[in-house]
């Protein structure tokens, strides 16, 4: 949806999901960061962008979203998925600045899954706590397949928009629903194909995990437990989200069914990330088109006893009160792509 023609002071920020394309387009005009520009191919059938390495259809979906849109601006940050980028916490002992690179690269050599040689990397030091030890440091280090990168390279060259940086989903999200915010959370990605978690502490995500749960998987089972097809399905999630019910009703059996194994990933998490000394989650933040289903955060909080809300990637940005309501309904699926813009302006 065009909102605005000017492309001066604009930011875009481009989410490629498995299946899915968002874009969302800000504006910054003194200290305020205003609405511009959004849009998304929720479900392209019969590809996955993940898997493919078809360059050209990838660069051609990009191209005919931001030529609908009426995007102007070249210039872009473009999402990694989460579960195509390691990351770890490395320990440093006996820092010695002059050797930290190659400290790194020792402990690297450790953790990551594949030869580095086949990566990218990047790290940056996580800042001491008052009274901790100086001469050791903690390093956020995260390494992407260099096959991936050359993918997207050679993808956007084909669509003329500037690659100006490339980010994981994990950093957008915390950056669009967290701010500044630096207390502990959970932030659970509820998509299309996948469930992505992570722990997040200072802004930095200490724990990610993902499983094979998602929106899809939630329809399918409903379609089989139901005996309606996969339309049905979908309708039948849509109906009780907005429905009066979806303001306090219990969650349906057959949903509840489908959700356990979120369910038993969140504890899972919450008792690892506590065992290992990093404390207690404040809340938990649902995002992800799947976080609008049937009264989720209200039995999750109830479930686990925190706080649970479904995050707001649009607290900090300026947006038309007529669009309000179905922006509230968009916020969840464009969590990522506001991240993305929002690392343009910043």
């Amino acid at each position: 949806m065009g909102l605005f023609s000017s492309a001066d002071n604009k930011y875009l920020g481009i989410d490629i999901g498995d299946s899915s394309l968002k874009m969302v387009e800000l504006t910054k005009k003194g200290k305020k960061i205003i609405l511009s520009n959004y849009g998304l191919a929720d479900s392209i059938p019969n590809f996955r962008f993940s898997q493919s390495s078809d360059v050209d259809h990838l660069a051609r979906s990009i191209m005919k979203m931001k030529k609908e849109l009426g995007i102007k601006t070249n210039k872009a940050t473009v999402s990694l998925s989460s579960f195509s980028v390691f990351s770890s916490v490395i320990n440093i002992n006996n820092y010695d600045k002059k050797r930290l690179d190659e400290r790194v690269m020792e402990e690297a050599k450790k953790v990551v899954p594949l030869p580095l040689s086949e990566m990218v990397l990047d790290w940056k030091i996580i800042p001491n706590k008052e009274g901790e030890n100086s001469n050791n440091i903690k390093i956020f280090l995260t390494g992407s397949p260099k096959k991936l990168v050359k993918k997207y390279i050679d993808v956007f060259k084909q669509t003329g928009i500037y690659l100006s940086n490339l980010e994981t989903e994990t950093f957008s999200l915390i950056r669009s629903l967290l701010g500044e915010d630096s207390s502990s959370v959970m932030i659970i990605q509820m998509g299309a194909n996948s469930t992505n978690f992570s722990i997040v502490k200072d802004s930095i995500p200490f724990l990610n995990r993902s499983i094979n749960i998602s929106g899809k998987t939630i329809t399918a089972q409903i379609s089989e437990k139901m005996g309606i097809d996969v339309e049905q399905a979908e309708q039948f999630k849509f109906d009780l989200s907005v429905s009066d019910m979806s303001k306090g009703g219990e969650i349906p059996k057959v949903i509840f069914n489908a959700i356990e194994p979120i369910i038993v990933e969140i504890k899972y998490m919450l008792d690892l990330f506590s065992n290992s000394g990093g404390g207690n989650i404040e809340k938990i933040i649902l995002s992800g088109g799947g976080s609008l289903l049937f009264n989720l955060d209200k039995y999750l909080e109830n479930y686990v006893n925190i706080k649970t809300i479904i995050g707001d990637p649009w607290f900090r940005v300026v947006c038309p009160r007529e669009l309000k309501p179905i922006l509230d309904q968009m916020g969840p699926k464009l969590g990522v792509a506001v991240g993305l813009a929002l690392r343009g302006i910043e």
